[in-house]
């Protein structure tokens, strides 16, 4: 059973000044009269013995330091300064003992009037170093990540040890308390003072423990899975998909521990308003389906609709300006132009949402088809007035669940060049060995269900696993002795007790007829091509039948 939670929070430290140069000064070179705003850091409690102090200055643009002085309790200590972050930073060479620091910085900006700035915050009793390396299966969930940011053609993110630091202390924690969100009210995304493990309640407070100062976002997921399965659960849900659609999103954390995953997102202010649609333009391989488990419950506005659903869609507007998003046209289209009804989540009527929209059809999308999709979205900007945006689309389905998933983590870079070169257009190649226990399905192995049999020189492959390798649905008649082969507007009704099949109601006569054998349908390799329209080939040296469509 699973469970994934999500409570985004947005974490942002900082203050807006403005220096202005003295009326009565006349100064040689250009005047400044730049808007610049400063975070300073660590805040608050914390929980490293050796934390960053320093402050970060957003600049319009670059303006050297004149001088700088820094002191913390009264001792003055030597600061760097980064010209190309504009930070301020001092790294303690020893550990800091519990208890309260006062950090003051005197600097002038060249052009500038002289700016002090004072804070204070205090080093918990039970403070640590930050987590110390990298294991295997974090770097595997750091790729899984970058996996889907290059596939909706995002920056890659990276590791932040504070950011690591904080999703294994939160993990620890939610496996030590055995917290159960399933059959209880209890957060994933909360901790509570006194238990084990315990560092902040709120997200917020936990990245203020680990000295992290920048925004910062969390998905949870309680999965009985390896980190990756998780994180592709956390993508395939829509509230927990948006902070991977971020542009802004520069560096994460993820852990696991037990069935507990956590992943922590950090984010830059975010520049120009840019538009980002899942699923990606031209991606081959969808999902055809959602089942929920996810909470908040996107269908909980959709009194009368039920899982499974269409696999959801989304798009989001991401800048600093940005605040809010609202649907004017919103569409989705099978291949024939067929509309398709749809459930939509906006931010007008969903708390959870602010730059983006959700919209599902409100049943499974059919296998390995073609879609249509189309938004128009109207933008509301923090500084005043709107603008639009609009996105056409289309995208083809998995013909069975989860080979997306697996191609796309086995070679990212591959699956990105396939769909930009080759788009909706590329064929799926199934092949079965007949002397094997196993087929894939585009390179992806699966195990057959049923082994080939072969009687009198003529080969049979089970119908089941056809159906599965090609995206189609089987069903047995019993009445007629037959079974039921759907695909799309197909259907194809092999008969066990006559040498006949019919297509769409149509029976044709063959030499070749699907026989029952031990009670499963097994269709002759010859009759394939005739029945199911695809390209059939035999490589008699493997023995080897290669089916493409």
């Amino acid at each position: 059973m699973r469970a994934t939670l999500s409570k985004r929070a947005y974490v942002q430290a900082a203050v807006f000044v403005t220096l202005l140069l003295a009326l009565i000064a006349v100064p040689a070179k250009p005047t400044y009269a730049l808007s610049y705003g400063y975070s300073n850091f660590p805040q608050g409690t914390i929980g490293l013995v050796r934390p960053d102090i320093g402050v970060r200055i957003n600049l319009s643009e670059y303006v050297p330091v004149q001088f700088s002085q820094f002191f913390i309790n009264d001792e003055q200590l030597d600061i760097t300064f980064d010209k190309d972050t504009s930070t301020f930073l001092y790294k303690p060479d020893k550990d800091l003992q519990p208890g309260v620091y006062r950090v003051r910085l005197q600097f002038q900006l060249d052009g500038y009037q002289p700016a002090i700035l004072q804070w204070s915050f205090t080093v918990a009793k039970n403070a640590s170093a930050l987590a110390d390396g990298i294991s295997e299966e974090q770097e595997k969930g750091l790729a899984a990540i970058n996996d889907y940011r290059k596939l909706l053609g995002l920056p890659a993110v990276k590791f932040n040890t504070a950011l690591n630091t904080a999703a294994m202390k939160h993990a620890q924690y939610l496996a030590q308390n055995a917290v159960d969100a399933i059959n209880t009210n209890v957060s994933l995304h909360s901790e509570q003072k006194g238990k084990p493990g315990y560092i902040g309640a709120s997200l917020g407070d936990r990245l203020e423990y680990v000295g992290y100062m920048g925004g910062g976002g969390e998905d949870v997921a309680f999965n009985q899975s390896t980190l990756v399965e998780a994180i592709d659960s956390l993508f395939n849900a829509p509230y927990h998909r948006s902070p991977f659609m971020m542009p802004d999103m520069k560096e994460i954390g993820v852990y696991r521990d037990g069935d507990y995953h956590v992943v922590e997102f950090g984010y830059d202010s975010g520049g120009l308003p840019q538009m980002v649609v899942s699923p990606a333009s031209s991606d081959p391989y969808v999902p055809t389906s959602f089942d929920g488990h996810e909470s908040p419950d996107p269908l909980r506005l959709h009194p009368k609709a039920e899982y499974p659903v269409g696999y959801p869609m989304m798009a989001g507007v991401y800048g600093s300006n940005v605040e809010k998003v609202s649907i004017l046209e919103v569409s989705l289209q099978d291949a024939k132009g067929n509309n398709v009804s749809l459930l939509t989540n906006e931010p007008d009527k969903d708390d959870h949402l602010t730059n983006e929209v959700i919209f599902m059809a409100d049943k499974p999308l059919q296998p390995d088809a073609v879609y249509s999709a189309h938004v128009k979205l109207n933008v509301s900007m923090s500084s005043g007035g709107t603008q639009v945006f609009q996105k056409d689309w289309q995208f083809r389905t998995e013909p069975t669940p989860g080979i997306g998933a697996q191609k796309l983590h086995e070679d990212a870079v591959t699956y990105k060049m396939q769909l930009v070169n080759f788009g909706l257009t590329q064929t799926h190649t199934v092949k079965f060995g007949l002397d094997a226990d196993q087929y894939t399905l585009d390179d992806v192995a699966y195990p057959m269900r049923q082994l080939p049999y072969i009687v009198n020189g003529t080969s049979y492959l089970y119908i089941r696993d056809l159906a599965a390798a090609l995206g189609a649905e089987v069903a047995w008649d019993d009445a007629n002795k037959a079974a039921i082969y759907k695909k799309k507007d197909q259907t194809i009704t092999f008969y066990t007790n006559r040498a006949a099949y019919a297509i769409n109601g149509t029976e044709y006569a063959t030499e070749s007829p699907a026989q029952l054998i031990n009670e499963t349908t097994m269709i002759p390799v010859r009759l394939l091509s005739q029945a199911l329209g695809a390209k059939v080939d035999y490589v008699d040296s493997t023995r080897t039948v290669v089916i493409t469509y």
